[in-house]
């Protein structure tokens, strides 16, 4: 079963579930594949990808703007700057991870590694 394949069966189960298409595909993950990086939508992704995925994007964004439109006026030292963006990440991408894997299991999603049985109706 192709990639593709797999995430047309996740994005049929994801809107069995009345999950937002925002929610189970954001804008983060078209752009991914648009690339033609071949990831798992974030409800089938491992948490550890979601904390770390979410985490640095955010982490990066928000130490950047903040940087240009706050700190750098207050002058701040290096180790503040890194270490609120390291924090800000850190706490974002285990909420988003969180939230994926509660939603993973309240829909009891299937696991992206057994679709491919799923969709043939072998358990």
């Amino acid at each position: 079963m192709t990639h593709e394949e797999k995430c047309t069966f996740a994005i049929k189960e994801l809107e069995q579930a009345n999950i937002w298409k925002s929610n189970y595909n954001p804008p983060f993950i078209k752009l991914v594949h648009k690339f033609g990086f071949k990831v798992p939508l974030p409800h089938y992704n491992s948490f550890l990808n979601n904390a770390l995925s979410t985490g640095i994007y955010f982490g990066l964004a928000c130490g950047l703007f903040m940087y240009f439109f706050d700190w750098n006026m207050e002058n701040k030292s290096a180790t503040v700057i890194i270490s609120t963006a390291l924090f800000a990440g850190a706490f974002f991408g285990l909420a988003i991870a969180s939230y994926y894997m509660y939603g993973f299991k309240k829909y009891k999603l299937t696991p992206w590694n057994e679709i491919k049985n799923a969709e043939l109706g072998v358990e």
